[in-house]
């Protein structure tokens, strides 16, 4: 429970009790302009790059494959993340492992909303947690040392690819 102190409150300088409300919903309101659209499953491969420098990765490094294709980054020192792309240019797909989980916001789009509604609320003890949406299926596993999981939207996946070997 928070307590208030009226004598902590009266020390604070004048401007800050004039200015504080005010300039914090002014900052949020500048983040939320400032902040540009995530891409994720269902974008459009181009934004690959972006997602790439939002992770603080490096340069993705794209692989043709039959039917779709690979792009492969580095996100800081100890996660990899794939996300993978149809024919038309769309991401159907992620993967990734590592020590950290990537922002799952980032990778999911708007389909993280969707994963959030989905999921079991309170603890787990389980070392797999998936969740299944008619727009997104995610799986997670917790590994002795980090994470490794995959995501793909449903409708996107190409005729022909085996979901198994998108790792």
């Amino acid at each position: 429970m928070i307590y208030h102190n009226p004598q902590v409150a009266m020390r604070s300088p004048p401007s800050a009790r004039r200015l504080g409300t005010p300039c914090a919903v002014l900052s949020l309101l500048g983040l939320l302009i400032a902040t540009p659209a995530l891409a994720g499953l269902g974008e459009n491969v181009s934004l690959v790059t972006r997602d790439a420098t939002r992770l603080g990765a490096t340069t993705p490094v794209r692989t043709p494959m039959a039917g779709y294709e690979r792009h492969a980054f580095a996100a800081g020192t100890s996660t990899q993340v794939r996300e993978y792309a149809n024919a038309n240019g769309t991401v159907f797909a992620v993967a990734f492992e590592g020590r950290t989980l990537p922002d799952l916001k980032l990778l999911l789009g708007t389909r993280h909303d969707a994963y959030v509604r989905a999921l079991h609320p309170g603890p787990s003890t389980h070392k797999v947690n998936t969740v299944t949406t008619p727009d997104v299926v995610v799986t997670i596993v917790k590994l002795p040392r980090g994470f490794a999981g995959t995501a793909h939207a449903p409708g996107l996946v190409p005729a022909g690819v085996d979901l198994r070997t998108l790792r």
